[in-house]
């Protein structure tokens, strides 16, 4: 559908610096209005817009992870571009669709990312947001809950279960179950106690819920299962009783944040515990006598 527009705009090779967030905002606006003149995009700030059309309410567009995407290959940019603008014309065009029950799916957070959207969607005129679905995991992780498009995630609120005629109280069921359906297959990789496993590369955090991964036998490890989730499209597995496991799952961990990848989500491990999912306390490095 855009193929000839953003061959167009990016046909000549650019030799430019890295784009400032600014550039880059403002790149992606000018993009997004040649695509559909039609919308009214308001900048909110660098990589945050508010995007409508005549007659329809505003949704808000978040490119921080887009700019992420842009900054590991700048040469891309026309891909990313395109990516993206099909994200944002999918939210608009989800105003118009009903809730499809069958591609409601399951999204692990981390809380800091509540609070961050929570305040930005806030800033946007009433100083209101809206309230999505959110059931606590543990004291750093959430799920939030989410209809799966071609080209994005609309993430739900109570109004739109219930414009949907839904309760909340077999969500996680239903989610999980969808989950499993949607996802490709789950492999698992690797060997001497570490393991990561893989579907797909978007909703891998959000495997931690499916308890059958927990059962795998093919997971062997040493002493009780800990995980990291350092990005939406990780998840590695290691033993309690594996110090080598547990340096190794910290270095990824480390070597995703220090990037400054897409899709970030936590630093921390965590260990799961008689089928619930505890942060995890590395004794092995703390100094002795401390509490």
């Amino acid at each position: 559908m855009f193929k000839r527009l953003f061959a167009k705009l990016f046909s000549s090779p650019s030799k430019s610096t890295l784009l400032t967030p600014a550039e880059f905002t403002q790149e992606f606006v000018k993009t997004l209005q040649e695509t559909r003149a039609e919308l009214m995009v308001e900048v909110v700030q660098d990589l945050e817009l508010r995007v409508s059309r005549e007659g329809k309410s505003a949704v808000s567009s978040f490119l921080y992870n887009a700019y992420d995407v842009y900054k590991q290959d700048p040469s891309d940019k026309a891909t990313v571009f395109e990516r993206f603008i099909l994200c944002s014309l999918d939210s608009l065009d989800l105003q118009d669709k009903k809730l499809d029950p069958t591609r409601i799916i399951p999204i692990v957070k981390d809380r800091a990312w509540i609070e961050e959207t929570r305040q930005a969607l806030a800033s946007y005129g009433n100083g209101e947001a809206p309230e999505h679905i959110i059931e606590g995991l543990n004291d750093e992780l959430v799920i939030l809950y989410a209809e799966d498009t071609e080209n994005n995630i609309r993430y739900l609120s109570l109004s739109d279960l219930a414009e949907a005629g839904m309760e909340t109280w077999n969500l996680r069921e239903l989610a999980c179950e969808n989950l499993e359906r949607l996802i490709p297959e789950i492999k698992r990789h690797g060997e001497n106690g570490v393991y990561m496993l893989t579907a797909g590369g978007t909703f891998e955090a959000s495997l931690l819920l499916l308890d059958f991964v927990w059962k795998d036998p093919g997971l062997k490890v040493n002493g009780e299962l800990v995980f990291a989730i350092p990005a939406r499209d990780v998840l590695m597995i290691t033993g309690r009783e594996d110090p080598e496991g547990i340096a190794r799952l910290r270095k990824v961990v480390a070597d995703i944040f220090s990037k400054n990848g897409s899709y970030r989500l936590t630093q921390k491990l965590f260990l799961y515990h008689d089928g619930k999912f505890e942060v995890f306390e590395d004794r092995s490095n703390q100094t002795p006598g401390a509490q």
